[in-house]
């Protein structure tokens, strides 16, 4: 007998970014496989009666391999269980959906995908900007921050009309930021270090370019960090001043 599998996205940090959907999936689990990432607000909803499988991967320490997931995941499904595989954020973006995707298509295994709240929005709503402006930027390049590729990108990125995100960027702010100024990106253009995005413990950094490369940023914390960087970012004076004046009406 086969039972199914849905694949969900926790959104970042606490239980205020999961939707109603991923909520209701985890009240009906015979079987939870969840992420380091996935809050004790979350975890304190998984019901006591169903199995509990802590599956997390931080900073080299891995509690089960992507294949010993995968396997699990087969083993509990073709045992007939509902079983759910929890991811932080959405599980589209960096998280290794393709090869459960494959494996469970694979072995004709029922499965549901369900998005979860991206950590880039959390860290935009952080910050309190858009990730794009009307006419000026107007689209968004995510980047895996660890990538060693980022070099051979930096001139189109540091050329890109829009916002760039780099997930998992907070160890190397100055070196994808060097990247970027050597191929022409502007020294003051603004840039944002957010790491727990989504938390009650987030931490915001704001920055320039030059100020990156100079080593003015650093991780403050051992969360996950994301970098944006871009003039979506920018707090414009002038607006801030029609601002005031208009509420002085008021």
């Amino acid at each position: 007998m086969k039972g199914n599998v849905v694949i969900a996205g926790a959104g970042p940090g606490e239980i205020d970014h999961l939707t109603i959907g991923v909520f209701r999936e985890i009240k009906q689990a015979d079987v939870i496989l969840y992420d380091a990432l996935i809050r004790d607000s979350i975890v304190a909803e998984f019901p006591e009666s169903c199995e509990q499988i802590f599956v997390g991967k931080r900073c080299g320490t891995h509690a089960y391999t992507q294949t010993m997931i995968i396997a699990s995941l087969i083993e509990h499904a073709l045992a007939g269980k509902r079983v759910l595989r929890l991811k932080g954020g959405d599980p589209s973006i960096f998280a290794h959906l393709a090869s459960e995707i494959d494996a469970l298509h694979a072995l004709g295994i029922p499965l549901k995908i369900l998005p979860g709240v991206s950590a880039m929005l959390a860290a935009a709503a952080e910050l309190q900007v858009p990730l794009t402006t009307r006419g000026q930027s107007r689209h968004i390049w995510v980047s895996d921050g660890h990538a060693d590729d980022i070099a051979d990108n930096a001139e189109q990125m540091a050329n890109f009309s829009g916002t760039l995100v780099f997930y998992m960027g907070a160890e190397r702010c100055a070196t994808i930021a060097t990247c970027l100024a050597a191929h022409g990106l502007g020294a003051s253009t603004p840039c944002a270090l957010v790491e727990n995005a989504g938390s009650h413990d987030a931490v915001l950094q704001r920055a320039t370019l030059s100020e990156l490369t100079a080593h003015r940023i650093a991780r403050l914390t051992s969360g996950p960090g994301i970098l944006l960087i871009g003039e979506a970012l920018r707090t414009s004076n002038d607006h801030n001043k029609a601002y005031h004046a208009l509420a002085a009406q008021f």
